[in-house]
């Protein structure tokens, strides 16, 4: 009794300083990988699928609309310049804390022949917050090997093991960038997805059909990948997501091979690339050479929903009372992108935000509006009016009513023009000139004066393009037909 009496305080003290040192960490660390994993591990039993990959991934897939459009519970774990082995032991993992019934795994990486990027940050932001285990013990020094590899500091990263173990000793002087943020971490992200808001001109791209031999470790762990899920009975499916490949580029050659690996094991392989009619670069790249923007995105991800719960049989859980809180994640995610439509200043961005299949939309143009001689801006009008549907036997996607669906748009520009986009009755309405649109929330009118009137929820609401101005659009709730936003631009 009395030498438990002696250790006693030391017992009290090393506990006191592990929790110390354990609120300093997740104060001092950068937010970006809690703020990506939280809101996984606080999901993670009721997760059926699982996506990996680099910004591809995470900029390409929204599992909010994977739950809203097909009652699928997903979580996207992709992260910004991660390799495939990278990938590989972020599943392993993130397969510690659940057990989905498919994980989705994009290739772009898979031309790297390193196990890690030059970029420890980035490599810091994939494991960081992930808890403490066996398995991230195991990926640390599986990742970080070879005495040779160092990040784009110079940095031997087998030196720099202990960090990874410890994060705090990487942001242990970070004292003087502590923002408000650093107190209050935002875990409201949209399921591991992330949103980037922009309109590029894609760079000149080609298709090719020539393949690489496999070599490096980017191989290497796409088999082990796909091993290790058969092996724990989980279905894979793999990508390639996407985008404007670069003539210069040999990434495709890689891409190419990796039928070959998927035919080995028997998994399925889908190529965007090959898939022309999914994403539109003309008015879906956020950048000129590599990733989507929401309007991309959303495409993909409705075509990626479709096909995987119709193919792997996933359960649809809307509805069910023990799955609510993924309905209050979505009212939260709406308020959200409500938000950004509200703080987008860039014309072309918010012209893209109009095909948010989340909201539906009317569109008011005068007689002499700048859009009518903007190309990009009446691409991106029309691509607010596209629809995707499914062909009945094969994997590919039609334009509803092919790349100009808004016909009236077309036509001589005599008098105001006016289109409805009514997202809940999945249909889309035009006049010009005069006119009355009836849609499943009620009918929108044109005056000859050019005054537009919204008979939605509540008051009749009026839409007019004041002199010097080129559009005027509302952003509705797509059930009801309220405005939750308006803008002349």
């Amino acid at each position: 009794m009395k030498k438990l009496k002696s250790i006693l305080p030391c017992i009290i003290f090393l506990a006191g300083l592990i929790v110390l040192l354990a609120g300093l960490s997740t104060l001092l660390e950068y937010k970006g990988s809690r703020e990506k994993i939280r809101p996984f591990m606080d999901r993670a039993k009721q997760i059926d699928v699982l996506f990996f990959g680099d910004s591809h991934t995470s900029s390409d897939i929204y599992p909010m609309k994977l739950w809203k459009d097909y009652g699928i519970t997903s979580y996207n774990l992709a992260s910004y310049n991660v390799t495939i082995p990278i990938s590989y032991w972020m599943m392993r993992n993130a397969l510690t804390i659940c057990h989905p019934k498919l994980i989705v795994l994009d290739v772009n990486q898979v031309w790297e022949q390193a196990k890690l990027c030059e970029s420890s940050s980035d490599v810091h932001t994939a494991l960081d917050g992930f808890p403490l285990s066996r398995t991230k013990l195991d990926a640390i020094w599986d990742l970080m090997d070879d005495p040779m590899v160092t990040d784009k500091s110079g940095l031997r990263y087998m030196d720099l093991r202990p960090e990874f173990v410890f994060p705090l000793i990487k942001y242990h002087a970070r004292w003087n960038d502590l923002s408000g943020d650093d107190l209050h971490p935002d875990y409201a992200q949209e399921l591991g997805a992330e949103r980037n808001i922009a309109v590029a001109i894609p760079d000149d791209y080609e298709i090719t059909s020539a393949v690489a031999d496999e070599q490096g470790f980017g191989f290497i762990y796409l088999r082990r990948f796909i091993e290790y899920c058969q092996s724990a009975d989980i279905d894979v499916m793999l990508t390639n997501l996407p985008y404007p490949c670069r003539n210069n580029s040999d990434e495709q050659l890689y891409t190419n091979a990796v039928m070959y690996t998927a035919e080995e094991y028997g998994v399925e392989y889908i190529d965007f690339v090959y898939l022309d009619q999914i994403a539109d670069y003309s008015t879906d790249c956020y950048d000129p050479g590599s990733h989507l923007n929401p309007s991309g995105a959303w495409k993909v991800t409705d075509f990626i929903g479709q096909h995987i719960s119709e193919t792997y049989h996933l359960p649809d859980h809307r509805g069910d009372a023990a799955y609510a809180a993924w309905d209050m994640g979505h009212h939260r995610h709406l308020a959200r992108k409500l938000e950004s439509i509200r703080s987008e200043t860039e014309p072309y961005s918010f012209m893209m935000l109009l095909a948010d299949p989340s909201f539906s939309a009317v569109i008011l143009l005068p007689k002499h509006s700048a859009v009518y001689t903007d190309e990009l801006a009446m691409r991106l009008v029309q691509n607010a009016g596209r629809r995707h549907l499914m062909m009945a036997d094969t994997d590919d996607a039609v334009w509803s009513d092919s790349l100009m669906p808004l016909e009236k748009l077309l036509e001589p520009a005599d008098g105001f023009y006016l289109a409805v986009l009514d997202r809940a009755g999945a249909s889309v309405g035009e006049c010009r000139g005069s006119g009355t649109i009836q849609t499943s929330f009620g009918d929108v009118s044109l005056s000859d004066k050019g005054t537009a009137t919204i008979h939605g929820k509540g008051s009749p609401f009026h839409m007019t393009v004041p002199p010097g101005k080129n559009m005027h659009a509302a952003f509705l709730d797509r059930e009801t037909g309220e405005v939750l936003y308006d803008r002349t631009l």
